[in-house]
């Protein structure tokens, strides 16, 4: 009984380490390059692309996305940003995503702006 109780609990402990540091590279980098020239409207392709690959496809990318959640291309991010929960949980202070933390203030903003201007692809 003792035997199982302690591998039981060491597969736990594997497990919740294993989520733990799941989609994380450790720090969330400072503002990249996503300031939109001034006057000049927030789009997918100029900014928004650039957060999404920075921070997101490694983990929503390629054959096995994690919450199979795409988020490689404008339709697969527009749609997560319109239907899913992308924007909520890129904001959310409690389960933040990427889950190392939140992105700075900044380009939360601008990712906002884009949704507010209706998703502009170029």
């Amino acid at each position: 009984m003792k035997k199982a109780i302690v591998i039981y609990s060491l597969m736990i402990a594997v497990l919740a380490l294993s989520l733990i540091s799941s989609c994380t590279e450790g720090f969330i980098p400072e503002d990249i390059t996503t300031t939109p020239p001034t006057g000049g409207p927030i789009t997918y392709e100029t900014h928004i692309s650039i957060v999404m690959s920075t921070n997101c496809t490694s983990c929503h990318g390629g054959s096995n996305p994690q919450g199979n959640l795409l988020l490689e291309t404008y339709n697969q991010v527009r749609n997560s940003a319109e239907n899913g929960t992308l924007i909520q949980r890129i904001n959310d202070v409690a389960n933040p995503m990427p889950p190392a933390g939140l992105t700075p203030a900044s380009t939360r903003a601008l990712l906002d702006e884009w949704v507010q201007n209706g998703y502009l692809e170029n």
